[in-house]
Parts: structure tokens; C-alpha cells; sequence
């Protein structure tokens, strides 16, 4: 665009109509330079899309799925390590990437938009909303009421979850998962244990350790280790706390390597939900250390029998005394570890990634299922529905009450 001002008089008048003009230039310059960045960006988009569609001809029709904020492993890089059988889903973080964001398929949010204004404006009714979490519903409650009557499909470490993501799976000797599951079908076993990890255990010379980064939890855990430790002083034991709340570190930064001297290890949680099981056990199956676990889930849902204890179900003293006992007594210890001759537990949490399954389902031509109508209590459980009261509520006299009598019994 090309603006003259032929100037004859450079009178006041003249002047002001000068000004005027140039902004009009300006003006037009700039929004012709939006449209046609906005033009070109359109069709960019319409060749990448045409690009990816016929790149996947092979496999069918393709699906774009919008990763709307954070991905836990979701990307299109990692689904194509995955090497689905449906090969044929494109994962993005790019909002603009199909021209308008109802185009996509579906997209998946992580627990930030519980608590957040950043949401479509706009949403086809074919569209799939997924609600993606690894984080316990205490610490991330689902409290606005926009919640509900979102979500289609939920993709959480939640059993009852559309599609499951645990960090952990125990498989059978043949390979077949056999959990986490709410129907978990465990066998037992009376053959002594593998002579090699007979070895190991007898290297073990310490009691008890606590890799820990998240101080003063809600749970409570603290309180229950504190009272712990004086009882396990009594048999001259001691719980080894290192980490991010303790003067201590690990040796030469290798804390898995340090564990493997330990008999136990807390594997305590910072906070109760259901079915939340976190990567802490793993610290103790990985290195043949009896996990006492500490949490809100069924842990016969998650763990082979009599490969851990459960602090929750025990008094303080109670917990110490076994503790005391398997560790002086060798054949009572190797009991923990029966479960090795019949299961396996895998740690990676890549692997048991859901996301094939979530590529097919979309793909089912009757995926389309109403948003959950009552995500919110699903969600906070009606217990912790009480989390999303407002500050106002939490004073003095509201507190009195909440202590960990609910929880355990300290004395």
C-alpha cells in the first residue's frame, strides 16, 4: 500500500488533515500486516495437517489430539516409541495447529484446569475432553463448580478411571498383569526364596530409611514417624532421614545404591486419596527392602501380599516391635520376599502408559460419552469435598477437631 500527501499550503487545517491521513496509513499498514500473518499461518497449517494426513494413510484415518497444557509422557514423539498397533493419532501442544481448536478430536487437560480460567472457548459436540493426573486429589482438589459436566474420559492413577496409569505394575511369572486391579487375585507361595537374594539380604545393616522432599505433610506422616522413632529407640534402631527436610544426603548422590543396606524403607505418602500409590514403593521393592507403606489406598489392590507392612493398620509401638523382630531373626525376614517366586514388579512408568488404549478408543465410532455430570465428587471423594471450603471456615475453632486421631492412634 503506498499513501502520497501531495502538501500545497502548510496551513493548521492542512496540517491536521496531514496527521489524520498518516495515521489512516499507519492504520491500514498495520492491520494488512495482521491479516496477512494470520493468512499465512492458516496456511501453514492447512499443509501440516495435509502433510500428516498423508503420511498416515497407511494406517487410516488420523485423529489430532491437543495437549492443552502439561503432557505426563504425552507427546507424539513419545506415542511413536510406543509403537501402538493404532498408529494413526498426531499429539500436539499446539492450540492453532488444525486452524480452530474444535477441529481436534480431543484434547487433554492435566489437573491445572481444575482451578483455572484458561479453558476452550469453543467445543464441538463430538469433541472428547480427558482429564490427565498423577497427582492425589488432596493436594488438587476439583472445587469449582465448572468441573462438572466436562470431562468425558478420565486418565488418572484412580482404578476406576477410564484408562489407568499407575507407576507400577506387578506381573505373574508368565508376563500377565496382575496389578494394580481392583480384582487382584493373589496366590501365595512356601518355597524358600532365591539363593541369591538370600545373599543380599544378609549384607542389609541398617534399619530403616526416608527419602523425603516434601515437609510437614497433611498427613500426618510425621507425627507417626516421630512417635516411631521413639519406640525403635528402644531397640536401639533408628530411621535414617535424608532428602530435601534433613541434614543428611546420600552418599556420592547414589540414594538407590545406600538403600540397599537398609532392612525397610517408609514409603509414606504426603498426602491420603484413593488408590494413590506412588513411585515411593518402588524404592523399596528395587532394592529388597520390605516398603512400610503409609497411604489412603487398598494396598492389596497394588502389592503382593506379605511383601510390605501397612503402618495405618499398626500403633506405632506395634510396627517398631515387628521391625525389631525381622531384623533379628533372618528366616522371619525372608518371609517378605516369598512374592519374589511368583511376581515381578515393573517400575517404568513409560511402558504401562495407557495411551494406546486411548488412541483406539478415540478411533471407536461410539466413543462419544456424556461429560461427567459429578466429576467434582468423583474426584474429591465425599470426604474430601470439605478441602474446597473457603479459608474463612479453616479457623481456630474449625481446626480443634482435625488431628490424627482420625488417622491412627499415637499412644
Amino acid at each position: 500500500m503506498l499513501c502520497v500527501v501531495k502538501v500545497a499550503r502548510f496551513s493548521r487545517k492542512s496540517i491536521a488533515w496531514i496527521f489524520i491521513l498518516a495515521s489512516f496509513c499507519v492504520l491500514a499498514h498495520i492491520l494488512l500486516f495482521e491479516y496477512m500473518n494470520e493468512l499465512v499461518q492458516d496456511v501453514n497449517n492447512i499443509f501440516t495437517v495435509a502433510i500428516h494426513r498423508e503420511n498416515s494413510r497407511l494406517h487410516g484415518n488420523i485423529k489430532f489430539i491437543l495437549i492443552w497444557e502439561s503432557d505426563y509422557y504425552i507427546s507424539q514423539e513419545f506415542y511413536e516409541v510406543k509403537n501402538c498397533s493404532f498408529a494413526n493419532c498426531f499429539f500436539t501442544k499446539d492450540r492453532n495447529y488444525m486452524g480452530d481448536i474444535t477441529e481436534f478430536s480431543a484434547i487433554i487437560f492435566d489437573e491445572n484446569i481444575l482451578d483455572s480460567t484458561d479453558r476452550p472457548m469453543r467445543r464441538s459436540e463430538s469433541q472428547i475432553y480427558v482429564f490427565n493426573s498423577l497427582e492425589s486429589s488432596y493436594n488438587k482438589p476439583a472445587c469449582d463448580v465448572n468441573n462438572d459436566e466436562f470431562f468425558n474420559w478420565t486418565l488418572t492413577y484412580r482404578l476406576d478411571s477410564d484408562f489407568t496409569w499407575s507407576y507400577f505394575v506387578v506381573r505373574n511369572l508368565t508376563g500377565h498383569i496382575v496389578a494394580p486391579s481392583v480384582t487382584a487375585a493373589w496366590q501365595t507361595n512356601v518355597a524358600p526364596i532365591d539363593q541369591k537374594i538370600k545373599t543380599f539380604l544378609g549384607r542389609k545393616k541398617k534399619a530403616a530409611a526416608w527419602l523425603v522432599s516434601h515437609c510437614q505433610a497433611d498427613s500426618f506422616r510425621d507425627e507417626y514417624l516421630t512417635r516411631l522413632q521413639e519406640h525403635l529407640f528402644h531397640f536401639a534402631l533408628r530411621i535414617d532421614v535424608y532428602g530435601e527436610c534433613s541434614q543428611n544426603v546420600c552418599p556420592n548422590g547414589n540414594c538407590e545404591e545406600m538403600l540397599k543396606e537398609y532392612f525397610f524403607y517408609m514409603a509414606f505418602e504426603n498426602s491420603f486419596s484413593i488408590d494413590y500409590v506412588t513411585e515411593k514403593v518402588l524404592h523399596g521393592y528395587d532394592n529388597y527392602a520390605v516398603p512400610v507403606v503409609y497411604g489412603g489406598a487398598n494396598y492389596s489392590r497394588f502389592l503382593p501380599p506379605g511383601s510390605y507392612i501397612n503402618a495405618r493398620e499398626m500403633h506405632p509401638y506395634n510396627l517398631a516391635f515387628a521391625m525389631y523382630k525381622a531384623i533379628k531373626d533372618p528366616n522371619l525376614y525372608e518371609t517378605y520376599f516369598k512374592w519374589t517366586n511368583l511376581y515381578t514388579v515393573e517400575s517404568d512408568a513409560r511402558e504401562n502408559h495407557p495411551l494406546c488404549g486411548l488412541c483406539e478408543a478415540i478411533h471407536k465410532e461410539d466413543n462419544r460419552v456424556p461429560a461427567k455430570e459429578k466429576f467434582r465428587l468423583w474426584w474429591n471423594n465425599i470426604d474430601g469435598m470439605k478441602w474446597c471450603l473457603s479459608e474463612e471456615y479453616w479457623n481456630e475453632t474449625a481446626l480443634v477437631n482435625i488431628d490424627a486421631t482420625h488417622i491412627f492412634n499415637l499412644y
